[in-house]
């Protein structure tokens, strides 16, 4: 006899958890906005922030970027390195 198991699928589109949560507002362009980039240090998080980075340039006129690198101490915090100077950000957080 084999034991049952449960496989939970988690569809990652964003929906909000519960109504009473509100979404932060988008911005309605990037241009001349200051970029944040969060990079966790996992495989090609640096490469991927590269290449969001050259979409936005591309596309957005003025912008600025600021990045951020985690290091090797899994509780040291970051993102408050990007507090008051971003307005948007881009995370690649992940595994």
């Amino acid at each position: 006899m084999t034991a049952r198991q449960t496989v939970r699928i988690v569809n990652p589109i964003g929906i909000r958890a519960a109504e009473h949560v509100s979404l932060a507002r988008r911005l309605e362009t990037l241009n001349g906005k200051s970029i944040g980039f969060i990079d966790n240090i996992k495989p090609n998080a640096g490469l991927f922030i590269g290449y969001i980075e050259e979409m936005i340039r591309a596309d957005y006129s003025g912008v600025q970027t600021h990045t951020v690198r985690k290091n090797f101490t899994s509780s040291k915090l970051i993102a408050n390195e990007l507090e008051g100077k971003v307005q948007a950000l881009v995370n690649a957080w992940g595994d």
